[in-house]
């Protein structure tokens, strides 16, 4: 009795060692990942803050617009139809255009689009979202 019960710490103890590495790597991997999203959430706030300035009003307004909404299109479509993916082609990959033409529409950026819709159709996509 007494020898299964060290037989069993012995175990215990020799899988924490060998599991101690691979916590640290994980833990590591964890902080990287982080550091990662930050900086895309800085590169986002920069671009939020001096696209409006630079495209309001600016005679390419319209098909940069456009160029975006394909991006804001494909992103949802990808969402709805993860099989129309093509290979590594993923969501994510159209979330930041997604989220720049949503946002420039709200603030009036975009010419022939009316702010106050666009902010409409987002909170309606939001009550959508938590209705799911």
């Amino acid at each position: 009795m007494e020898s299964e019960k060290h037989i069993i710490e012995t175990i215990r103890r020799e899988i924490e060692q060998s599991q101690r590495p691979l916590l640290e790597r994980i833990e590591e991997l964890e902080q990287q990942v982080d550091a990662v999203d930050d900086w895309a959430h800085g590169v986002y706030l920069a671009l939020d803050q001096i696209l409006p300035s630079l495209l309001r009003n600016h005679p390419e307004a319209e098909t940069i617009q456009k160029a975006l909404q394909e991006n804001d299109d494909r992103f949802e479509e990808l969402l709805a139809y993860p099989r129309r993916a093509k290979e590594g082609e993923q969501p994510g990959m159209y979330e930041a255009c997604k989220m720049l033409n949503r946002q420039l529409a709200i603030l009036g950026v975009w010419p022939n689009i009316d702010a106050g819709e666009a902010a409409r159709q987002t909170l309606e996509r939001v009550a959508r979202q938590r209705t799911r």
